[in-house]
This record gives structure tokens, C-alpha cells and sequence, in this order.
């Protein structure tokens, strides 16, 4: 027999074989494995003979695996024991329909007395790294059952939509059912109680976030409980109306904008989304004490392309100056505690746009940047052209302008507004060409200070 005829019998024999695969392709994982147990295996290794040759390698030692089923008899795990020692956890893809079983990047497939253990690829192709059996051999070799496995994986996959989404539908009504079991929906409900968790330090802007749970005391005297609490109480079960902070479940963060800390405080609210009159309400006077940092710098030399047109040259290119800015501050008196608190805005003139609004101790530090920006540095020489390019241009600093109410007696600012240092000059190609020049530094910016009487819409 001829080398021809051999190769088109083993082409045959494998397209027989992915035939009757895809004609067995209805199987599941579920039902091939129902009479499959747990036990220790041989194992079979792939190693590379030669250029695309692979040959199986038995390992001396059995692996142990364990099949793990739910109550309905559906396999929920299948853990390996590589070597006896290296717990290796494979779920299924579909627990209603699987393919295959997963850990990590490796799936594990049982067909025909084989537990294939492979990973796939983009291309929809299986790749073995071992195989388990109680059989004496694997029969197959590595290609034809690397086609094997991927032929019976893809069959599958087309019968998984209604599986999944049967899954889908089942997970729904269990997680209803559990929201049930412990929801105050059709229960009569003596109290609503909101429950700050830990100490509660600061109330800022960019403060830390404020951890919250509910308490609902039934009629009975239960006590049902959030799970941050302790117990199942279903967030769901509520309408949030937070104000000056996050309208989120579980922890709250203060507003950046001060213009929603109404009467210097925040507010967690919440309403039961069952019973009309039923809601809980805690608030907390605002600490005003986290120290900010406002930056309205110029750009970057190296960023000059995202603002305008440039065209680039072995020079580098110049920065931007930094913004001009309108700072405005009033002191008032916090409407819970009483203590002098300012007030203030930044608005930045040369992007005509609201930048903040704070309020903060008079001793809380507040630190405005409009800095020039840095050159960009110059490149390289080239062979056309050997001396190092100019380093860019700094940018100048920004102008900030301080208005000040008449009420303000004290006020912790601090404000930057340098010019940037120049970009390096690029290196020469040759040691008899010059290096490029540093980029000039930018001019400093100014402060201008006023007082006058300040009027807020906050």
C-alpha cells in the first residue's frame, strides 16, 4: 500500500470520526457523564515529536478526580488533583447544557472513556495537554483527538441558546424567590432604621465613603437586616432620596459641588417602595475640613497636537500657558454648628466655564495650580540633518484673581502660577555636530488680590 492511499484512508477515517461526533453532538456533558464516577486515572501527557508531531506520554503516577452533582443530579464540579497534590476546580459552561468544564484557561471534556484536558483558541481549535482514562491507551492521536474534541464542543454550542437561556430564566426566579424570603414586601412593618457602620469621621468633599445599612422591625419584633448589617434585607425593597451625597445603596460619598449640601449637611434618605408612609431619615452636619487641590495647569509641549494643528520638525514644540482664573470667597456661618465656614468659587475665564464650588474651614487648605506648562524636548539629529533639534518653549503662568468678601477674616490658599521650565535640547547625531538649545522658561503669572462684596447663588 501506498504512501498516497494510507494518508487518504486516515483523512477518511478522521472525517468518519467527526461525522459520528456531530451525529452524538445532542449528548451534553450531563448525560454522557451520568454513569461516570470519581476515581483515580491514568495520564497521558502530549510531547512534541518532531515539527507538528505530537505523541502521547503516559505519567507514572494516577491523578485523582472528583465528580461533584446537585441535587438534581447535574454535575456542579469537577475537581482535578494534578499530580495528587494541586487542586484544580473545573465548572461547567452551561450547568443546564454543558460542553465543557472550566478552570482558568483550560477546559476538560469526557467523550468516549476520555477526560480531554485542552485549551482553546480564537480560531474554535482544541489543543490537549493531557488526557485521563481507565482505558489502556487513548486509541487516537493527538491531532485526530484534538479534531475530535473540537468537532463535539461546536456541535454543542449550537444547542446551547435555549439552554442558557433556560439558565438565565432559572436564576431569575430563584434570586425573586430569595428576594421574597426576606423582603418586607406583604409583611407589616413597625420601623424603618438607617445604621451608620463604623465611625464616621470626616463629612467633605473628597472625603471618604460613608458606609449605611437598614434595619426593619416588623410588627412581631423581627429585626430584618441588610446583608452589611448582618442579614438578606433586599436593597431593592427601597426608593433612595440622599441628598448632598451619592444616591447609592450600601455607602454614600459627599457631593464635589457645594451647591447640594443644603443647611450644611447631608441627608440618607430612604422609602419603601411597599408601603406608603414608611421611610428613614439620618442626617449629618458637614466637617468642611479635607484639604483640595485645583489644577488648571497649561499643557504639556508634548501634548501641543491634541489643542491645535501642529506640524512637527526635529524642534520640540512649545506648552501652554496656564489658565486665568476668578477665585471668589465669603465667609458665612455653618447652619448646624455654628462655626465660620467660606464659601467659595473658581471659575476659569479662560475656558469660560465653572470649575468648583467648595465650602470649607477657614483653616482648610486650598491649593490652586495654573502653571505653564514644560517644552517639549527637542529630537535627535539626524543624517540629513546631524544637530539636535531646540527643546520648546515653557509656558507662561496663569493669572488668578482673588476677590474677597469684606466678611472674610481668614482663608488657607495657597496658589501656583509658575512658568514651565523649558524642553532639553536634542543630542547630535555626531560628536562634530551641536547639540540643540533648551527651550526658554516661561514668564511667572500673577496674583491679583481684591476686596469687594461677593455675592453667591449657593
Amino acid at each position: 500500500m501506498n504512501q498516497l492511499t494510507k494518508d487518504m484512508r486516515a483523512i477518511a477515517l478522521i472525517f468518519s470520526l467527526l461525522i459520528t461526533v456531530v451525529l452524538k453532538a445532542q449528548q451534553h456533558q450531563n448525560q454522557i457523564l451520568q454513569n461516570v464516577e470519581s476515581g483515580n486515572y491514568k495520564v497521558f501527557k502530549v510531547k512534541q515529536k518532531s515539527h507538528r508531531k505530537y505523541q502521547w506520554v503516559p505519567v507514572k503516577k494516577s491523578w485523582p478526580l472528583q465528580i461533584t452533582k446537585n441535587a438534581a443530579g447535574a454535575i456542579s464540579e469537577v475537581m482535578v488533583k494534578r499530580a495528587g497534590i494541586l487542586n484544580e476546580k473545573f465548572v461547567p459552561d452551561v450547568p443546564g447544557y454543558p460542553a465543557y468544564f472550566s478552570f482558568a484557561a483550560y477546559r476538560l471534556s469526557y467523550l468516549d472513556g476520555l477526560w480531554v484536558y485542552y485549551s482553546w483558541n480564537g480560531k474554535e481549535e482544541a489543543t490537549a495537554k493531557y488526557v485521563f482514562t481507565k482505558k489502556s491507551d487513548i486509541g487516537l492521536g493527538v491531532q485526530a483527538l484534538n479534531s475530535k474534541v473540537a468537532a463535539y464542543a461546536k456541535a454543542v454550542f449550537k444547542k446551547q441558546t435555549q439552554a442558557r437561556a433556560l439558565v438565565k430564566e432559572e436564576k431569575m426566579r430563584a434570586a425573586e424567590e430569595e428576594r421574597k424570603l426576606h423582603s418586607i414586601e406583604n409583611r407589616k412593618v413597625k420601623a424603618l432604621r438607617i445604621k451608620f457602620i463604623g465611625n464616621v469621621g470626616k463629612v467633605a468633599h473628597y472625603a471618604e465613603a460613608i458606609a449605611y445599612g437598614v434595619e426593619a422591625e416588623l410588627a412581631d419584633g423581627t429585626v430584618l437586616s441588610t446583608a452589611n448589617l448582618g442579614g438578606s434585607l433586599p436593597w431593592s425593597d427601597f426608593e433612595l432620596h440622599h441628598q448632598g451625597v451619592s444616591n447609592t445603596t450600601e455607602e454614600v460619598r459627599v457631593d464635589e459641588d457645594a451647591t447640594s449640601l443644603k443647611n450644611d449637611q447631608i441627608v440618607v434618605e430612604l422609602r419603601s417602595k411597599f408601603h406608603a408612609d414608611l421611610k428613614a431619615r439620618r442626617s449629618l452636619p458637614t466637617t468642611n475640613d479635607i484639604p483640595i487641590r485645583v489644577t488648571q495647569n497649561g499643557f504639556w509641549g508634548y501634548n501641543r497636537h491634541k489643542h491645535m494643528a501642529v506640524i512637527q520638525g526635529k524642534d520640540g514644540q512649545h506648552a501652554g500657558r496656564g489658565d486665568h482664573l476668578t477665585v471668589k470667597i465669603k465667609t458665612v456661618k455653618h447652619r448646624q454648628t455654628g462655626r465660620l465656614l467660606n464659601k467659595i468659587e473658581i471659575f476659569n475665564t479662560t475656558k469660560n466655564k465653572l470649575v468648583a464650588r467648595y465650602k470649607l474651614l477657614p483653616t482648610t487648605k486650598l491649593s490652586i495650580h495654573a502653571n505653564g506648562g514644560g517644552g517639549m524636548n527637542g529630537f535627535e539629529g539626524s543624517d540629513r540633518s546631524p544637530n539636535g533639534g531646540n527643546g520648546g518653549y515653557g509656558g507662561a503662568g496663569g493669572v488668578i484673581t482673588l476677590i474677597k468678601d469684606p466678611s472674610v477674616k481668614q482663608a488657607t490658599l495657597e496658589f501656583q502660577v509658575n512658568g514651565g521650565k523649558g524642553g532639553r535640547g536634542g543630542a547630535p547625531k555626531y560628536a562634530s555636530a551641536s547639540r540643540g538649545q533648551r527651550g526658554r522658561a516661561g514668564d511667572p503669572g500673577k496674583i491679583i488680590r481684591k476686596t469687594q462684596k461677593v455675592t453667591f447663588k449657593f
